[in-house]
């Protein structure tokens, strides 16, 4: 079986879509059609770059309730759900934060965000059923960012339709977050700390890194610390965590930036892999060492 693979250059990364298919001229422009239109569909819903998505309106509306479609609903619930399961580390009510540090000036876009950073109470969060869809309401002088968790939401999503739909093998990589469904014959992937890659043979997992290097300017970097406000101030220089899904992958390797020492810790309290990296060494948990194979050739 061919593999085929097609690729999008968006978000200030790469994305891509692979699967286990034979090779034709249809089957590339079914993978790229549907890589490019799940893509401008998330960002129709979830941009904070775009002022006519679904939540740059709840974003300008702080304090109202705002009619949504389900789909938004279905990226915001991902994320509560994030939030959840971290016990806030991650958390979908940093938007006017991330400002704040200065993500839009170095990433010379503008969210339209310009409260101060103020209230990040991620309960606080209100969902309703609505006419004809749904409506949410965020508190007053907050803003939202489900950049922490959509990525991962897509290639599980992404993934799951290849499969679903074909039965194939396939991968799934939005920037780093990475979802496999490979029954058929495991799918040997990487995960990139940065200075050194490191890979493994996967069926059916998600696969995520965060890191403070590639999304940093002086003074600053984008995964906030929602416990004070500001850029996390962090023992690792990246995480990679091994999980169920793409983005429960990244919920956690995000918290563990955020927590930094505990991190470790934290990971396998929760029964996953990771491998962490920093400035004087590294740290494996779970299994990782045993998954990892470092003689493979990237995916």
């Amino acid at each position: 079986m061919d593999e085929i693979s097609v690729g999008l250059s968006t978000w200030k990364t790469e994305l891509w879509l692979a699967a286990r298919l034979p090779a034709s001229a249809g089957t590339q422009a079914w993978l790229r059609d549907m890589l490019t239109t799940e893509v401008s569909a998330l960002d129709e819903l979830a941009s904070r770059f775009r002022h006519d998505s679904q939540l740059s309106a709840v974003n300008r509306a702080a304090g109202r309730w705002v009619q949504v479609s389900w789909e938004f609903i279905a990226v915001l619930t991902a994320s509560l759900e994030a939030a959840a399961a971290t016990d806030g580390l991650v958390n979908p009510l940093l938007g006017t934060h991330v400002v704040a540090a200065g993500y839009d000036e170095w990433a010379d876009q503008d969210s339209g965000i310009t409260a101060p950073a103020t209230t990040c109470d991620w309960h606080a969060i209100e969902i309703k059923p609505g006419q004809p869809a749904a409506q949410v309401r965020i508190p007053l002088g907050s803003a939202l960012d489900l950049g922490a968790v959509a990525k991962g939401w897509l290639a599980d999503r992404l993934a799951q339709i290849v499969h679903a739909s074909t039965g194939a093998d396939c991968v799934a990589n939005m920037g780093g977050d990475l979802r496999v469904i490979s029954p058929g014959e495991p799918w040997v992937v990487a995960a990139d700390a940065g200075r050194e890659e490191t890979h493994m043979e996967l069926d059916d997992a998600g696969l995520a890194t965060s890191g403070i290097g590639h999304r940093a300017w002086e003074g600053g970097h984008h995964i906030i610390d929602p416990r004070t406000g500001r850029p996390a101030k962090t023992a690792w220089d990246s995480v990679s965590v091994l999980a169920g899904t793409a983005a429960g992958a990244n919920t956690a390797s995000t918290a563990c930036i955020v927590i930094g020492d505990q991190g470790p810790r934290w990971l396998a309290d929760k029964g996953l892999d990771g491998w962490f990296v920093g400035p004087t060494g590294e740290r494996l948990v779970g299994r990782w060492q045993q998954l990892r194979h470092v003689d493979a050739a990237r995916a």
